[in-house]
């Protein structure tokens, strides 16, 4: 999730001595800050880099929003937080509060996501607008679905990474049934809150993903052992993909999961990881457009990563 990246911390900090009015400021100039102190020369480096070999339109477009914009995560104009005007694009959010749950929420398609009752009003907009309108936006390389690699009807799906749940919510009326898993206890109110209307066909499990089983940890082998197999799986693990489809292998190779969606972006390597991985089970797998800067971590060639991979398995 591209939230994930952002300082927390920092912007807690800046909250707490300024008057709400000033919030966008903090939001845009402390993660800019932060961008900049943590790479400098990345802009530097990455146009000379390209300077020296031949590009396509995609890496083109990307070069020309860091010449004249500087480091982002989507080097995107239409992906910006903020208007031209410096005004935030998120204030078209409305954030509700369910007085009997004592959550806040906001509405996907007239359906209720909600987020835990500790976040204010404005983190709820920026992560709702983040999550939903710019990653999930077509264009976007975080984008899970496409018109052409979607949920089906009747599908079973399991979301790796639910966090707030806009994923699941967003397929809801169409899928079998629906497993969340979701191991960070904010969000696990809310995320029963959100999918009540449907208990009878969404499960969430609050465990971490990986390739061996624990106290806290368990495999979706396991899990999915004394289960029928998911037909679909969307991963967002923070870094965690590639440990966790090791402990998926027999889902892998099952008949019935037909589609698989994961992030590639967390580490410089895990689109050739992973898309071999999945390879090697007998999907076909394609990356998304475009591309997304690491700028949590240490830049170094080539510098733009891939968002996900959509994989498809054909029947036999």
């Amino acid at each position: 999730m591209l939230r994930g990246t952002v300082n927390q911390k920092l912007i807690s900090l800046g909250k707490r001595v300024t008057p709400p009015c000033f919030y966008p400021f903090i939001y845009r100039n402390l993660i800019a800050w932060r961008m900049q102190r943590r790479n400098p020369k990345g802009p530097s480096l990455i146009l000379s880099y390209y300077s020296k070999i031949d590009v396509d339109i995609d890496v083109s477009e990307v070069l020309d929003y860091i010449e004249g914009y500087g480091l982002t995560m989507l080097p995107y104009k239409w992906a910006e937080l903020f208007n031209e005007d410096k005004t935030p694009k998120y204030d078209s959010i409305v954030v509700f509060h369910d007085e009997k749950l004592n959550l806040p929420y906001v509405l996907l398609d007239k359906k209720r996501l909600y987020f835990p009752n500790s976040m204010d009003e404005n983190d709820i907009k920026i992560i709702y607008y983040t999550s939903q309108e710019i990653e999930q936006n077509p264009k976007s390389p975080h984008c899970y679905l496409m018109d052409d690699f979607n949920v089906k009807d009747d599908d079973i799906v399991v979301d790796c990474g639910a966090a707030e749940g806009n994923f699941g919510l967003d397929v809801i009326n169409r899928v079998r049934k629906l497993y969340l898993f979701e191991p960070e206890e904010q969000w696990i109110k809310p995320l029963h809150a959100t999918f009540a209307p449907w208990k009878n066909k969404v499960v969430i499990v609050q465990k971490y993903l990986s390739d061996t089983t624990d106290e806290i940890n368990i495999t979706l082998d396991d899990y999915f052992s004394d289960k029928e197999h998911p037909t679909f799986l969307k991963l967002d693990v923070e870094g965690f993909e590639e440990r966790l489809l090791l402990g998926a292998k027999g889902l892998l190779s099952s008949k019935n999961l037909k589609n698989v969606v994961t992030c590639t972006y967390h580490k410089q390597d895990d689109e050739e990881k992973l898309g071999t991985l999945l390879r090697s089970h007998g999907f076909t797998t394609t990356p998304s457009s475009g591309y997304i800067i690491a700028i949590w971590d240490k830049l170094y060639p080539p510098y733009l990563r891939r968002g996900v991979i959509r994989a498809t398995k054909e029947s036999k």
